[in-house]
Protein backbone atom coordinates (compact mmCIF):
# COMPACT_ATOMS: atom_id res chain seq x y z
CA UNK A 1 0.00 0.00 0.00
CA UNK A 2 2.75 2.84 0.32
CA UNK A 3 3.71 5.63 2.12
CA UNK A 4 2.90 5.62 6.02
CA UNK A 5 2.17 8.90 7.20
CA UNK A 6 3.60 9.41 10.94
CA UNK A 7 1.28 10.60 13.31
CA UNK A 8 -0.92 9.47 16.98
CA UNK A 9 -3.88 7.66 17.28
CA UNK A 10 -6.33 10.13 17.94
CA UNK A 11 -6.26 13.31 15.45
CA UNK A 12 -8.86 16.25 15.57
CA UNK A 13 -10.27 16.44 12.33
CA UNK A 14 -12.26 19.64 12.12
CA UNK A 15 -13.20 20.13 8.29
CA UNK A 16 -17.05 20.92 7.59
CA UNK A 17 -19.53 17.66 7.21
CA UNK A 18 -22.74 16.01 7.14
CA UNK A 19 -24.30 15.35 9.99
CA UNK A 20 -27.37 12.65 9.75
CA UNK A 21 -29.69 11.89 11.87
CA UNK A 22 -28.05 8.87 13.45
CA UNK A 23 -24.42 9.21 12.91
CA UNK A 24 -23.25 7.08 9.94
CA UNK A 25 -19.80 6.48 8.13
CA UNK A 26 -21.51 7.24 4.45
CA UNK A 27 -19.93 9.87 2.24
CA UNK A 28 -16.59 11.14 0.70
CA UNK A 29 -13.78 11.33 3.06
CA UNK A 30 -10.49 12.75 2.84
CA UNK A 31 -8.01 10.63 4.22
CA UNK A 32 -4.61 9.65 5.55
CA UNK A 33 -4.53 6.96 2.63
CA UNK A 34 -6.28 9.39 -0.27
CA UNK A 35 -10.21 10.05 -1.11
CA UNK A 36 -12.32 7.74 -0.27
CA UNK A 37 -16.29 7.05 -0.57
CA UNK A 38 -18.47 4.71 2.07
CA UNK A 39 -21.73 3.41 2.11
CA UNK A 40 -23.52 2.09 5.00
CA UNK A 41 -27.04 -0.47 5.18
CA UNK A 42 -27.72 -2.13 8.11
CA UNK A 43 -24.39 -2.01 9.81
CA UNK A 44 -22.50 -3.00 6.91
CA UNK A 45 -20.03 -0.49 5.39
CA UNK A 46 -18.68 -0.99 1.75
CA UNK A 47 -16.99 1.23 -0.08
CA UNK A 48 -13.13 1.87 -2.04
CA UNK A 49 -10.37 4.97 -1.64
CA UNK A 50 -7.68 5.65 -4.09
CA UNK A 51 -4.24 5.47 -2.82
CA UNK A 52 -1.21 6.55 -5.37
CA UNK A 53 -3.68 5.79 -8.27
CA UNK A 54 -5.15 2.74 -7.23
CA UNK A 55 -8.90 1.96 -6.41
CA UNK A 56 -8.66 -0.04 -3.33
CA UNK A 57 -12.07 -1.87 -2.32
CA UNK A 58 -12.87 -1.62 1.42
CA UNK A 59 -15.70 -3.72 3.51
CA UNK A 60 -17.00 -4.12 7.03
CA UNK A 61 -19.26 -4.54 10.09
CA UNK A 62 -20.29 -1.94 12.71
CA UNK A 63 -19.68 -3.26 16.09
CA UNK A 64 -22.13 -3.38 19.07
CA UNK A 65 -19.34 -0.17 20.46
CA UNK A 66 -19.69 1.84 17.26
CA UNK A 67 -16.16 0.87 15.56
CA UNK A 68 -16.06 -0.11 12.23
CA UNK A 69 -14.38 -3.31 11.78
CA UNK A 70 -12.92 -3.55 7.90
CA UNK A 71 -10.65 -5.42 5.80
CA UNK A 72 -9.49 -3.83 2.49
CA UNK A 73 -8.08 -5.81 -0.82
CA UNK A 74 -6.50 -4.57 -4.31
CA UNK A 75 -4.11 -6.22 -6.85
CA UNK A 76 -1.34 -5.77 -4.22
CA UNK A 77 -2.11 -5.62 -0.87
CA UNK A 78 -4.56 -6.65 1.38
CA UNK A 79 -4.97 -5.94 5.30
CA UNK A 80 -7.44 -4.82 8.33
CA UNK A 81 -8.14 -2.27 10.48
CA UNK A 82 -10.89 -0.37 12.37
CA UNK A 83 -12.38 3.13 12.24
CA UNK A 84 -14.15 4.94 14.53
CA UNK A 85 -16.88 8.65 13.99
CA UNK A 86 -15.60 11.72 15.95
CA UNK A 87 -17.42 15.46 16.21
CA UNK A 88 -20.49 14.37 15.28
CA UNK A 89 -19.27 12.19 13.02
CA UNK A 90 -16.92 15.23 11.23
CA UNK A 91 -14.21 12.97 11.29
CA UNK A 92 -12.81 9.64 12.04
CA UNK A 93 -9.98 7.73 13.70
CA UNK A 94 -8.58 4.76 13.00
CA UNK A 95 -5.27 2.33 12.45
CA UNK A 96 -5.18 -0.22 9.80
CA UNK A 97 -1.95 -3.19 9.42
CA UNK A 98 -1.53 -4.92 6.26
CA UNK A 99 -1.13 -8.49 5.77
CA UNK A 100 2.13 -9.56 6.87
CA UNK A 101 2.94 -6.40 9.16
CA UNK A 102 3.73 -6.84 12.93
CA UNK A 103 2.08 -3.36 13.88
CA UNK A 104 -1.17 -1.11 13.19
CA UNK A 105 -0.49 2.52 12.09
CA UNK A 106 -2.77 5.40 12.05
CA UNK A 107 -5.80 6.27 9.36
CA UNK A 108 -7.50 9.28 10.26
CA UNK A 109 -9.95 10.79 7.63
CA UNK A 110 -12.14 14.24 7.62
CA UNK A 111 -15.61 14.34 5.79
CA UNK A 112 -15.86 16.58 2.57
CA UNK A 113 -18.54 18.88 2.78
CA UNK A 114 -21.00 19.20 -0.46
CA UNK A 115 -23.44 21.71 -1.91
CA UNK A 116 -26.88 20.81 -0.33
CA UNK A 117 -25.02 18.59 3.26
CA UNK A 118 -26.19 19.50 6.96
CA UNK A 119 -23.62 21.54 8.33
CA UNK A 120 -22.90 21.41 11.67
CA UNK A 121 -20.94 23.75 14.62
CA UNK A 122 -19.42 20.84 16.49
CA UNK A 123 -15.35 21.25 16.17
CA UNK A 124 -12.38 23.81 17.08
CA UNK A 125 -12.43 27.62 16.13
CA UNK A 126 -10.58 30.13 15.40
CA UNK A 127 -12.41 33.21 16.65
CA UNK A 128 -12.82 37.25 17.45
CA UNK A 129 -12.06 35.71 20.95
CA UNK A 130 -9.68 33.21 20.73
CA UNK A 131 -9.68 29.37 19.86
CA UNK A 132 -13.25 27.86 20.96
CA UNK A 133 -14.33 24.27 20.67
CA UNK A 134 -18.21 23.50 20.12
CA UNK A 135 -19.90 19.77 21.03
CA UNK A 136 -22.82 19.03 19.74
CA UNK A 137 -25.69 16.95 21.61
CA UNK A 138 -28.72 16.89 19.31
CA UNK A 139 -29.68 20.29 18.64
CA UNK A 140 -28.06 21.43 21.71
CA UNK A 141 -24.53 22.95 21.66
CA UNK A 142 -22.48 23.38 24.46
CA UNK A 143 -18.45 24.35 24.37
CA UNK A 144 -16.04 26.87 25.93
CA UNK A 145 -13.35 29.60 24.15
CA UNK A 146 -10.02 30.81 25.51
CA UNK A 147 -10.78 34.08 26.02
CA UNK A 148 -11.26 34.68 30.30
CA UNK A 149 -12.37 30.69 29.95
CA UNK A 150 -15.26 31.96 28.41
CA UNK A 151 -18.13 28.73 28.07
CA UNK A 152 -21.32 28.78 25.72
CA UNK A 153 -24.26 26.58 26.09
CA UNK A 154 -27.90 27.21 23.67
CA UNK A 155 -29.19 25.42 20.63
CA UNK A 156 -29.83 25.54 17.23
CA UNK A 157 -32.66 27.60 15.97
CA UNK A 158 -33.79 27.53 12.16
CA UNK A 159 -29.92 26.66 11.26
CA UNK A 160 -28.38 29.37 13.86
CA UNK A 161 -27.01 28.64 17.00
CA UNK A 162 -27.89 31.14 19.69
CA UNK A 163 -26.48 30.78 22.50
CA UNK A 164 -25.92 32.22 26.03
CA UNK A 165 -22.37 33.21 27.09
CA UNK A 166 -20.44 33.45 30.41
CA UNK A 167 -16.36 34.85 30.43
CA UNK A 168 -16.37 37.08 33.67
CA UNK A 169 -19.93 38.68 32.03
CA UNK A 170 -22.69 37.30 30.51
CA UNK A 171 -24.62 37.62 27.75
CA UNK A 172 -26.32 36.13 24.37
CA UNK A 173 -25.54 35.78 20.76
CA UNK A 174 -26.18 33.95 17.73
CA UNK A 175 -23.82 32.23 14.94
CA UNK A 176 -24.54 31.40 11.15
CA UNK A 177 -22.68 29.13 9.40
CA UNK A 178 -20.78 30.30 5.55
CA UNK A 179 -18.59 29.13 2.97
CA UNK A 180 -19.58 25.58 3.51
CA UNK A 181 -19.24 25.43 7.42
CA UNK A 182 -15.75 26.25 6.93
CA UNK A 183 -16.42 29.55 8.88
CA UNK A 184 -19.32 31.56 10.74
CA UNK A 185 -20.35 35.00 10.79
CA UNK A 186 -21.77 35.84 14.23
CA UNK A 187 -22.89 38.73 16.47
CA UNK A 188 -23.11 39.02 20.90
CA UNK A 189 -24.06 41.64 23.21
CA UNK A 190 -23.80 41.50 27.01
CA UNK A 191 -27.09 41.71 29.16
CA UNK A 192 -28.38 45.35 29.81
CA UNK A 193 -26.22 46.22 26.61
CA UNK A 194 -28.60 47.06 23.61
CA UNK A 195 -25.91 47.30 20.73
CA UNK A 196 -24.55 43.85 18.88
CA UNK A 197 -20.77 43.10 18.33
CA UNK A 198 -19.34 41.28 15.84
CA UNK A 199 -18.10 37.33 16.39
CA UNK A 200 -16.45 35.61 13.47
CA UNK A 201 -14.01 32.46 13.30
CA UNK A 202 -12.89 30.04 10.83
CA UNK A 203 -12.25 25.97 11.17
CA UNK A 204 -8.81 25.48 12.97
CA UNK A 205 -7.38 22.81 10.98
CA UNK A 206 -4.26 20.09 12.29
CA UNK A 207 -1.08 20.76 11.07
CA UNK A 208 0.03 17.94 9.18
CA UNK A 209 2.75 15.46 11.14
CA UNK A 210 2.40 17.62 14.12
CA UNK A 211 1.95 16.49 17.66
CA UNK A 212 2.29 18.20 21.19
CA UNK A 213 4.03 16.99 24.08
CA UNK A 214 2.15 19.12 26.53
CA UNK A 215 3.92 18.79 30.47
CA UNK A 216 1.69 20.08 33.07
CA UNK A 217 4.13 20.19 36.58
CA UNK A 218 4.21 21.15 40.09
CA UNK A 219 7.44 22.65 41.53
CA UNK A 220 8.94 19.55 43.65
CA UNK A 221 10.90 22.10 46.02
CA UNK A 222 9.48 22.38 49.69
CA UNK A 223 11.03 25.76 50.57
CA UNK A 224 13.65 28.38 49.54
CA UNK A 225 16.68 26.62 50.85
CA UNK A 226 16.17 24.09 48.35
CA UNK A 227 17.91 23.98 44.59
CA UNK A 228 15.14 24.24 41.74
CA UNK A 229 14.86 21.26 39.71
CA UNK A 230 12.14 20.59 37.08
CA UNK A 231 10.94 17.00 35.09
CA UNK A 232 9.61 18.62 32.27
CA UNK A 233 12.87 20.74 31.59
CA UNK A 234 14.32 17.48 31.02
CA UNK A 235 11.78 16.22 28.48
CA UNK A 236 11.04 19.27 26.65
CA UNK A 237 15.05 19.07 26.20
CA UNK A 238 15.28 15.53 24.53
CA UNK A 239 11.55 16.14 22.66
CA UNK A 240 12.44 19.31 21.33
CA UNK A 241 15.06 17.30 19.00
CA UNK A 242 12.59 15.64 17.13
CA UNK A 243 10.95 17.49 14.24
CA UNK A 244 7.15 17.76 14.84
CA UNK A 245 6.94 17.26 18.30
CA UNK A 246 5.74 20.89 19.64
CA UNK A 247 7.24 20.87 23.55
CA UNK A 248 5.16 22.57 26.16
CA UNK A 249 6.09 23.12 30.08
CA UNK A 250 4.02 24.94 32.43
CA UNK A 251 3.33 24.98 36.00
CA UNK A 252 0.49 24.28 38.27
CA UNK A 253 -0.23 25.57 41.79
CA UNK A 254 -3.56 24.91 42.57
CA UNK A 255 -6.91 23.58 40.69
CA UNK A 256 -7.60 26.82 38.91
CA UNK A 257 -4.29 26.99 37.59
CA UNK A 258 -4.07 23.36 36.55
CA UNK A 259 -7.79 23.58 34.77
CA UNK A 260 -6.34 26.86 32.93
CA UNK A 261 -3.49 24.77 31.01
CA UNK A 262 -5.28 21.17 30.85
CA UNK A 263 -8.13 23.69 29.01
CA UNK A 264 -5.12 25.31 27.16
CA UNK A 265 -4.12 22.02 25.58
CA UNK A 266 -7.88 21.48 24.83
CA UNK A 267 -7.36 23.65 22.50
CA UNK A 268 -4.99 22.64 20.27
CA UNK A 269 -5.76 20.98 16.69
CA UNK A 270 -3.15 18.16 16.56
CA UNK A 271 -2.31 15.31 18.88
CA UNK A 272 -1.75 15.87 22.25
CA UNK A 273 0.06 13.62 24.78
CA UNK A 274 -0.89 15.35 27.95
CA UNK A 275 1.83 14.35 30.61
CA UNK A 276 1.42 15.37 34.39
CA UNK A 277 4.19 15.93 36.43
CA UNK A 278 4.53 16.52 40.41
CA UNK A 279 3.23 14.99 43.53
CA UNK A 280 0.53 12.50 43.42
CA UNK A 281 -1.60 10.45 45.25
CA UNK A 282 -4.51 7.74 45.24
CA UNK A 283 -7.07 10.94 44.89
CA UNK A 284 -5.30 12.59 42.05
CA UNK A 285 -2.77 15.04 41.98
CA UNK A 286 -1.65 17.15 44.61
CA UNK A 287 -2.16 20.98 44.72
CA UNK A 288 -1.37 23.68 47.25
CA UNK A 289 -5.60 23.50 47.79
CA UNK A 290 -5.64 19.80 48.00
CA UNK A 291 -6.10 17.02 44.99
CA UNK A 292 -7.54 17.29 41.68
CA UNK A 293 -8.96 14.47 41.28
CA UNK A 294 -10.79 13.27 37.35
CA UNK A 295 -13.78 15.35 37.97
CA UNK A 296 -11.89 18.50 37.24
CA UNK A 297 -9.43 17.07 34.66
CA UNK A 298 -12.55 16.17 33.01
CA UNK A 299 -14.36 18.98 33.18
CA UNK A 300 -10.85 21.01 32.24
CA UNK A 301 -10.79 18.74 29.03
CA UNK A 302 -14.42 19.71 27.86
CA UNK A 303 -15.21 17.79 24.60
CA UNK A 304 -11.63 17.47 23.24
CA UNK A 305 -10.75 14.86 21.14
CA UNK A 306 -7.38 16.05 20.13
CA UNK A 307 -5.90 14.35 23.31
CA UNK A 308 -4.07 10.95 22.19
CA UNK A 309 -2.58 9.92 25.72
CA UNK A 310 -3.33 11.29 29.06
CA UNK A 311 -0.12 10.15 31.63
CA UNK A 312 0.46 10.61 34.97
CA UNK A 313 4.34 10.94 36.12
CA UNK A 314 3.01 11.46 39.51
CA UNK A 315 3.71 9.08 42.18
CA UNK A 316 0.47 6.63 43.33
CA UNK A 317 -2.27 8.07 41.42
CA UNK A 318 -2.65 4.89 38.91
CA UNK A 319 -3.38 2.92 41.93
CA UNK A 320 -6.82 4.67 42.93
CA UNK A 321 -10.30 5.52 41.16
CA UNK A 322 -8.37 8.46 38.87
CA UNK A 323 -7.85 6.31 35.45
CA UNK A 324 -11.26 4.65 35.52
CA UNK A 325 -13.25 7.35 36.38
CA UNK A 326 -11.47 10.27 34.31
CA UNK A 327 -12.51 7.78 30.80
CA UNK A 328 -16.14 7.40 32.53
CA UNK A 329 -16.41 10.72 32.44
CA UNK A 330 -14.69 11.39 29.23
CA UNK A 331 -16.27 8.98 27.19
CA UNK A 332 -12.77 6.68 27.10
CA UNK A 333 -12.19 9.05 23.93
CA UNK A 334 -7.91 8.39 24.86
CA UNK A 335 -5.79 5.75 27.41
CA UNK A 336 -4.31 6.81 30.52
CA UNK A 337 -1.37 5.39 31.88
CA UNK A 338 0.83 6.16 34.62
CA UNK A 339 2.45 4.71 38.05
CA UNK A 340 0.42 3.18 41.12
CA UNK A 341 3.11 3.41 43.85
CA UNK A 342 5.53 6.20 44.77
CA UNK A 343 8.81 5.88 42.30
CA UNK A 344 12.06 6.61 42.18
CA UNK A 345 13.00 9.81 40.42
CA UNK A 346 15.31 8.17 37.79
CA UNK A 347 13.62 4.43 37.44
CA UNK A 348 10.42 6.91 36.21
CA UNK A 349 12.47 8.96 34.07
CA UNK A 350 13.90 6.10 32.54
CA UNK A 351 10.46 4.65 31.76
CA UNK A 352 8.84 7.89 31.17
CA UNK A 353 11.40 8.56 28.40
CA UNK A 354 11.50 4.99 26.63
CA UNK A 355 7.58 5.45 27.27
CA UNK A 356 7.30 9.05 24.96
CA UNK A 357 9.75 7.95 22.69
CA UNK A 358 8.35 5.09 21.16
CA UNK A 359 5.06 7.30 20.75
CA UNK A 360 6.73 10.60 19.57
CA UNK A 361 9.73 9.59 17.95
CA UNK A 362 9.12 5.56 16.77
CA UNK A 363 5.03 6.40 16.31
CA UNK A 364 3.76 3.31 17.59
CA UNK A 365 0.08 3.98 19.29
CA UNK A 366 0.50 4.20 22.92
CA UNK A 367 -1.15 0.82 23.58
CA UNK A 368 1.82 -1.08 21.80
CA UNK A 369 4.65 1.34 23.47
CA UNK A 370 2.91 0.54 27.04
CA UNK A 371 3.32 -3.39 25.75
CA UNK A 372 6.98 -3.00 24.53
CA UNK A 373 7.84 -0.75 27.17
CA UNK A 374 7.78 -3.82 29.38
CA UNK A 375 8.66 -6.06 27.17
CA UNK A 376 12.40 -3.90 27.01
CA UNK A 377 12.21 -2.62 30.69
CA UNK A 378 10.27 -5.43 32.73
CA UNK A 379 11.26 -3.35 35.81
CA UNK A 380 8.26 -0.80 35.30
CA UNK A 381 5.67 -3.31 35.69
CA UNK A 382 7.00 -4.58 38.88
CA UNK A 383 6.80 -3.51 42.41
CA UNK A 384 9.47 -1.97 44.49
CA UNK A 385 12.19 -5.13 44.53
CA UNK A 386 16.06 -5.47 45.05
CA UNK A 387 17.29 -4.68 41.51
CA UNK A 388 19.68 -1.35 41.30
CA UNK A 389 16.40 0.06 39.49
CA UNK A 390 13.05 -0.62 41.81
CA UNK A 391 10.20 -1.79 40.34
CA UNK A 392 7.61 1.66 39.20
CA UNK A 393 4.33 -0.47 38.90
CA UNK A 394 3.76 0.80 35.30
CA UNK A 395 -0.04 0.80 34.24
CA UNK A 396 -1.87 1.37 31.15
CA UNK A 397 -5.50 1.84 30.43
CA UNK A 398 -7.01 1.31 27.03
CA UNK A 399 -9.17 3.54 25.85
CA UNK A 400 -12.62 1.74 25.08
CA UNK A 401 -13.05 0.60 21.32
CA UNK A 402 -9.43 0.30 20.10
CA UNK A 403 -9.77 -2.98 17.94
CA UNK A 404 -6.03 -2.93 17.34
Amino acid sequence: MTRFLPTLLILACFSASSLAAELDFTGDWQTTYGPMTLSESSGTVKGSYINEGSVISLEGKIQKNGVLEFSYRDAEDSGTGWFRLNDGALSFEGRMREQGSSGAVPWIGNRQWTPGSTETFAGLWETSFGRMRLKLEGNRITGAYAYKGGTLDGYLVDGKFKFRYSDGADGEGEFSLVKGGRAFGGRWRADGDKEWRDWNGFRADPTPGVRWLVVLESRWESGLDADEYTYGEMLKSFFTRKSGVRVRQRFYTDPASLAKWIREASFLAEPVVLYFSGHGTVAGLVTDDGPAGAGAIAAALGGASSVALVHFGSCDVMNGKVPAELQRLTGGRFPVSGFAQPVDWAASAVTDFMYLDLILSRDLPPARAAAELVRLMPFAARKNGKAPYDGVSFRFVPAPGAAL
